[in-house]
């Protein structure tokens, strides 16, 4: 059986941990033949745009990639994601399944015109933009999602078997924004990517780690990071920890700072308490993860919240409408992000209580992980369960 992933909206970056490269890896773990559309331009991991080395190769996975030029077939609509070859390339790689990861490209009219001509095929078509990555507080924003790209997804309906979103923000921006009916929308959670997440190794990953970084075996170790921006609120976390002053709380935190937040950041985790380790490979991050206590997030939503409740993590999250999917009965607890005393507060509650503690964690293993599986959820985005 033959799945196409489309990755167009979105594209595709090699190595990185996103799910449109986690699902296709999997897709083709469990046995399919599976193939990667995605555009001729790519980022590097400081995220400039360049543009792609190889267009048509089979990666380590066995997923094969073909790029796909953007093109003026529709004049100014090529800015917003024209690609005419992919009709054609549909055609030759006869797909059974077709999975569109975000719908938010011109192109999409020729997925469609795809489908109405062979009805067999299921067409799946998820969705990472809401209300805040896609910034509708802009009139011209309003105007591209709600007519353009709205155009083109509410033409799809009759040919899509799911529309899912990664988020129960996301599944409602579907209806809101886009008008799917509620019928066809479902969750479909991101997660982390099975296998590199070592549970067998976890003592000797835990101890190896610790031992690198200065840290004790015993010490409550906390862990933050990804893109370091102002909004993702590491800098508040990073203030709190230093100002709790607590000999066995430790905090690692990981990624790139933008421009803003560098020599902040830099500034910051010269503390004793802090070990700032800079960028990490994504198959790497889930080491850094089983080898923590709690993962504390208080800023502005990323794939890594999934991320570390999959291996298990108990969690600390900024409480933003439609993302409280993380919390599956008591893993995670919820702030506003901002306020220093409310984090202390509750980093406190949660270090001072072993029961405390051990509950979360405990939800965190016996739920967390089997839920934010990919070999689960690569099995759920084409329902199979």
């Amino acid at each position: 059986m033959k799945i196409v992933h489309i990755c167009l909206a979105a594209v595709y970056i090699e190595g990185f941990g996103y799910q449109e490269n986690i699902l296709p890896q999997c897709h083709r773990a469990m046995g399919y033949d599976v193939t990667v559309l995605t555009s001729d331009h790519v980022f590097d991991k400081n995220y400039t745009q360049k543009i792609r080395e190889e267009n048509d190769y089979v990666n380590p996975y066995g997923v094969h990639v073909i790029a796909l030029q953007r093109t003026k077939r529709y004049g100014p609509y090529s800015k917003f994601g024209d690609y005419a070859d992919l009709f054609k390339t549909l055609k030759k790689e006869k797909p059974d399944i077709i999975f569109v990861h975000g719908g938010q490209f011109v192109a999409l009219m020729d997925v469609i015109a795809y489908c109405k001509r062979n009805s067999q095929v299921k067409l799946y078509i998820d969705q990472h933009g809401d209300y805040y990555n896609m910034r509708l507080d802009r009139w011209q924003n309003r105007f591209v999602q709600h007519w353009i790209y709205g155009h083109w997804m509410r033409k799809a309906i009759p040919y899509v078997n799911k529309f899912w979103g990664v988020t129960p923000w996301r599944c409602q921006y579907l209806n809101d924004v886009y008008k799917i009916p509620k019928e066809k929308i479902d969750l479909l959670v991101m997660g982390g990517d099975d296998t590199y997440i070592h549970f067998k190794m976890q003592e000797q990953i835990r101890k190896q780690i610790r031992e690198e970084l200065d840290l004790g075996q015993e010490d409550f170790v906390l862990i933050s990071g990804g893109k370091i921006d102002s909004k993702k609120n590491i800098h508040v976390l990073i203030n709190v920890v230093e100002e709790m002053n607590r000999n066995n709380l430790k905090l690692i935190v990981f990624g790139q700072p933008d421009k803003d937040m560098k020599a902040l950041i830099e500034d910051m985790s010269r503390d004793s308490h802090v070990r700032y380790i800079g960028w990490l490979d994504s198959t790497k991050v889930y080491d850094y993860f089983l080898a923590s206590d709690l993962a504390v997030f208080p800023g502005t939503h990323s794939v890594l919240w999934e991320q570390a409740c999959s291996c298990g993590l108990p969690g600390i999250f900024k409480d933003w409408v439609g993302m409280r999917h993380v919390d599956l009965g008591g893993n995670a607890r919820f702030v506003r992000g901002d306020d220093k005393e409310e984090l202390k507060t509750v980093i406190s509650e949660i270090l001072d209580s072993t029961v405390e503690y051990e509950k979360m964690r405990e939800v965190a293993r016996n739920k967390a992980i089997p839920y934010f599986s990919y070999a689960r959820i690569a099995r759920r985005a084409i329902e199979l369960e």
